[in-house]
């Protein structure tokens, strides 16, 4: 029956199971939203088998659910928390700003060693530069990295396709895997004196405006569209979607009002916007990105995936390691630095969760847009160096 190729049939099975999933509990550890991304990755792969058992040819690069989609769950989890946090961030800016731009290029050239090496010594340079993008699971990296694509001949880009495809899954995993067992730490000792403890919060009697949320995200992609030159050597820098939206929120967050429209919006409809949309994101990064891992395992897939894990375990690895013994930032805005600095929304997602706290989203903003910038710039000396 071809229903079961109906891609928004895979979407809400792998929400609904995903939620089953994720409220099982053990020793303090469950999965939470988090569940949703395990199922998607279930319903990837019965949408392949299926799909070959019916003739279907399914191409490399094929999406199975809408990017479109993908694009706007992404962008209403991003505004929703963007707001709810956006009442610390200045708080947290002056506090730890450059702490946090430190961790964000200490995490990012940690990752462009692990790539270079394999570059040089191990795979080739098209692909492994995918997996430098794809270990940190950013989508504006990886638009940078196929722009140097044609640097690597006429199949540069879709092998820097190929390597990002198969990396972003171990990236989002080895985030949430270390956001998780932090949260377990964290709960299970005395708490640390930290700007990002959960408050007590009472009843919200705001009202909550449609036109104001809609107004976060036209003002948020406008910005990310915006495109900066900075030379031939670093290329050109943009936040994206995402970074926009995220600048957006924390910005007119703050705000009472603008242009008439009222921005203290309802907290409990925020969090409702917010718990649906990570839902549907992380149900759609396992149901697209898991069956190309699965087509692709076969072959090189297995390097490359063996080279986005040690990427993105080195990167976080060190990261903590910077974070808490060298710049002394305590464990709750650290695990928002860290999520930051791998440019993880899904990680973000898993750490409001773990920790019970929206505010880790003002630490994740502070280190984002930096992060951003020190990949890019890695990103195209990693493409001279290897070409």
């Amino acid at each position: 029956m071809k229903v079961f190729l109906d891609p928004l049939l895979l979407l809400f099975l792998a929400i609904f199971m995903g939620q089953l999933i994720g409220r099982i509990e053990w020793k303090q550890f469950k999965l939470g939203s988090s569940g949703s991304l395990f199922t998607g990755l279930l319903m990837s792969f019965m949408y392949v088998q299926y799909s070959m058992k019916s003739g279907v040819e399914l191409a490399i690069n094929e999406k199975i659910v809408s990017q479109h989609l993908f694009t706007l769950s992404l962008v209403g989890f991003i505004a929703s928390v963007g707001v709810l946090a956006a009442r610390d961030i200045r708080k947290t800016l002056r506090a730890n700003g450059k702490k946090f731009v430190i961790l964000s290029f200490v995490i990012t050239l940690t990752g462009a060693l692990c790539t270079y090496f394999f570059g040089a010594y191990v795979l080739p340079s098209a692909s492994v530069m995918g997996t430098y993008v794809g270990a940190l699971t950013s989508s504006p990296g990886l638009a940078t990295a196929l722009e140097s694509g044609a640097k690597f001949g006429s199949t540069g880009e879709a092998m820097i396709g190929l390597g990002y495809s198969v990396a972003y899954i171990p990236g989002v995993l080895l985030v949430i895997l270390y956001v998780q067992l932090e949260g377990r730490r964290i709960g299970g000792q005395t708490m640390e004196k930290s700007p990002s403890r959960p408050r007590r919060e009472t009843h919200d009697h705001k009202q909550f405006s449609v036109a104001s949320f809609a107004f976060i995200a036209v003002v948020g992609v406008l910005i990310g569209s915006l495109s900066i030159n900075l030379g031939e050597t670093l290329g050109q820098f943009s936040l994206g979607k995402t970074g926009g939206v995220l600048i957006s929120a924390l910005y007119l967050g703050q705000k009472k009002k603008v242009l008439g429209l009222s921005f203290e919006l309802n907290r409990e409809v925020l969090k409702g916007i917010r718990d649906i949309s990570l839902n549907i994101f992380l149900a759609i990064v396992g149901i697209n990105y898991g069956y190309q891992v699965i087509l692709l395992g076969k072959s090189v897939g297995v390097l490359l995936l063996f080279a986005g894990l040690v990427t993105g375990g080195m990167s976080i690895s060190v990261g903590y390691f910077v974070g808490r013994k060298v710049l002394k930032i305590d464990r709750v805005p650290l695990v928002g630095g860290l999520c930051g600095g791998m440019t993880s929304t899904p990680g973000l997602a898993s750490a409001i969760e773990a920790i019970e706290s929206d505010e880790v989203t003002a630490f994740y903003g502070a280190t984002y847009p930096f992060a951003l910038l020190f990949m890019i710039l890695f990103t195209n000396l990693i493409a001279q160096l290897l070409s």
